[in-house]
């Protein structure tokens, strides 16, 4: 199992300990309890579990969103680039 080596002050490490002794755990599996806890589970491509269902659910909100070719349609054109 990887390590992980953190550093905090005085103050926060006594917490640390007291929350791991009142939770009948270890410092380590405490801290890693906390990490999955605040945490959100991704998928192999780092994104949260979940989350394109929650885009795919709420459509309807960019359904008014511009599309790229109109946001571009008042552009000027490129000039022409100088041959070499």
């Amino acid at each position: 199992m990887p390590q992980v080596t953190i550093y905090m002050d005085d103050d926060a490490i006594a917490r640390a300990k007291a929350s791991a002794a009142a939770a009948k755990l270890s410092l380590s599996a405490w801290v890693a309890k906390l990490v999955k806890e605040q945490t959100p589970e991704v998928d192999a491509h780092g994104y949260p579990i979940g989350f394109f269902e929650e885009v795919a659910a709420h459509a309807e909100m960019w359904r008014d969103f511009p599309l790229a070719e109109g946001l571009r349609a008042n552009d000027a054109p490129n000039l022409p680039r100088e041959s070499w």
